[in-house]
């Protein structure tokens, strides 16, 4: 499920950015209280970053066994025979997903948590913590749409993202560079969707072509099939990509391929 901690840090960061006050030296109990946050943070990024080097690295594992359970099931068929059952890293994903998107919450509650507590003045320069924490929110914001990209499919809502997240750090090039990728890649080019092929997995399409918007899967229950939907254009056309389950396995597989399957005005209910 997408995490919904974007409206907090937006949130969060208006309060810091718009706030205005006396700079003064604050109360030492709270320059004391802050800096064990900033700690916290410091040591809690290094965490979650190993956490989603991990992740990254069983997502790969999780698809390579699931190509691989499909290649017994199939031998099993052919030779009678029941193939020995593997460790496959799907328990340990779901735990360590959990686990992070867990901690997470924490951390980006506890980041727009120090920056409202220490805004920025504008007109004054900020000072070197607070650029470091602006930096790790976009940082959050990169990684959140990029989620909207991976599990969803939806775009629109990455692009919206990186767009709010410029406003209070515009000058950050890895917010630019994200959204100029998210930019590029909303629309299905016919270059790009010429790499899919009969036969393909759902997995495999979805590593060359990209998650499809939830709201652009079609499932037809009486066929027994199922229609990724790619747009093409601003317009409403989009290409298609239509699976069923291989009779052997169940697997379900590619069985056709069209760029121009739904024209502007045409619904793609099917």
């Amino acid at each position: 499920m997408l995490r919904t901690r974007y409206g907090l840090l937006i949130a969060g960061v208006l309060l810091a950015l718009v706030a205005t006050g006396c700079g003064g030296g604050g109360v030492s109990e709270q320059e004391l209280a802050n800096e064990a946050e900033w700690n916290w943070l410091l040591e809690t990024q290094q965490e979650l970053n190993a956490d989603r080097q991990e992740l990254a690295e069983l997502r790969v594992a999780v698809v390579q066994a699931a190509a691989e359970e499909a290649t017994e099931e199939a031998v099993e068929e052919v030779e009678g025979e029941a193939a020995e059952p593997a460790d496959d890293p799907v328990a340990r994903l779901a735990e360590l997903e959990e686990t992070a998107a867990g901690l997470t919450e924490e951390y980006t509650g506890r980041l727009v948590g120090l920056l409202n507590s220490d805004p920025m003045i504008e007109g004054e320069q900020p000072t070197d913590r607070q650029l470091a924490l602006l930096a790790m929110k976009s940082d959050e914001d990169i990684i959140l749409a990029q989620e909207w990209i991976d599990k969803g499919g939806d775009y629109k809502r990455a692009i919206e993202i990186y767009n709010t997240a410029l406003v209070f750090d515009p000058d950050n090039a890895k917010l630019k560079a994200g959204l100029a990728e998210a930019a590029a890649n909303r629309y299905m080019s016919e270059e790009r969707f010429s790499q899919a092929k009969k036969g393909m997995t759902e997995v495999e399409i979805r590593q060359l072509l990209g998650q499809a918007n939830l709201h652009n899967v079609r499932k037809y229950e009486d066929k027994g099939v199922v229609a990724w939907f790619y747009p093409t254009s601003e317009s409403g056309e989009a290409a298609a990509v239509w699976f069923q389950p291989e009779k052997k396995t169940e697997v379900m597989k590619v069985y056709q391929i069209k760029f121009e399957a739904v024209k502007p005005g045409q619904s793609n209910e099917g």
